[in-house]
């Protein structure tokens, strides 16, 4: 395999909407800033985090213009093109390479239960649809449902060269084990669990594909370069930080703490696509409370 396309600190890209419900493409552009001036090795935008799922075909597409366009090759962008259809998946892949996106990660598809081998034909169309982009899977089988079995993983990492890595969001380490040992030389295992990243990077992990990175990216970024520098203790505290932060981002409802956050920080960032909701002024206040506490505010 050539070199690596991801590595490091590479936040899980929120996106913002107006008050109206539209994605707010200024504020995207601002925050693509934020987190390229905190020094982030990659952005992954439109997965979990970035409300993927909950957007149109259109919508996503234009994230991703956004996001590129404003990167503008300084860092790797990897859009996460994965939908519940093959046909949504080859479409958004197909985009991601004429935007000029450095790679896709395709999660597995959500809501219906898919054994191997219709998992298998799933990310070889994928696969056969983007020849020479790096493509990513990405497991998180508590959301989508489906679990990347290695045997698989290795299966299609041998059968398509592009396939370059796996993005974990088991949020288990006997199976982030599996993938580093099963994996060929030079494929990309990254961890996509904050509370597991120094334990992970110790495991021979690439990097981190960081929620926490979203809205304090720098506290990530310096735990990357505290353990690729070796400084372990440092690195096993500041694990203990993103913990506690995490703790405290789960003060309100699903992913819209993050956003508060960001708020909290100073940056024009608000908005959730429903069902998500917005925190209360009492989950506000939680928040504003803890973040005090941890001395980020």
């Amino acid at each position: 395999m050539s070199s690596q396309v991801l590595h490091g600190i590479i936040p899980a890209v929120l996106v913002p909407f107006t008050p109206e419900g539209a994605v707010d493409e200024p504020a995207l552009r601002a925050y693509v800033e934020f987190l390229i001036e905190a020094g982030v090795h990659g952005l992954f935008p439109l997965g979990t985090n970035g409300e993927g799922p909950l957007l149109s075909v259109p919508e996503r597409q234009r994230v991703a213009e956004v996001v590129v366009r404003q990167a503008a090759g300084r860092i790797p962008v990897v859009l996460q093109t994965g939908a519940i259809t093959t046909a949504e998946t080859v479409t958004l892949s197909r985009h991601a390479r004429e935007i000029g996106a450095q790679g896709v990660a395709v999660v597995a598809p959500y809501y219906f239960p898919h054994d191997e081998r219709s998992l298998a034909a799933h990310f070889g169309a994928v696969a056969e649809a983007v020849p020479d982009l790096p493509l990513y899977l990405y497991n998180i089988p508590g959301n989508a449902k489906n679990d990347l079995k290695p045997e698989l993983v290795v299966q299609l990492a041998e059968r398509y060269h592009h396939v370059r890595g796996v993005k974990d969001s088991s949020k288990d380490l006997n199976r982030l084990q599996d993938y580093l040992q099963a994996a060929p030389p030079g494929f990309e295992v990254l961890v996509g669990t904050d509370s597991l990243a120094a334990p992970a990077l110790l495991m021979g992990a690439t990097g981190v594909v960081s929620a926490v990175g979203n809205c304090f990216p720098e506290i990530m970024v310096r735990l990357y370069d505290s353990f690729r520098a070796g400084r372990l203790e440092a690195a096993r505290d500041l694990q203990y930080t993103v913990n506690a932060l995490r703790e405290a981002l789960k003060r309100g409802p699903y992913i819209s703490p993050y956003k508060l956050a960001l708020q909290l920080r100073g940056l024009a960032f608000g908005g959730v696509r429903g069902p998500l909701r917005w925190p209360t002024e009492v989950e506000a206040a939680e928040l504003r409370s803890s973040l005090a506490r941890l001395g980020l505010l």
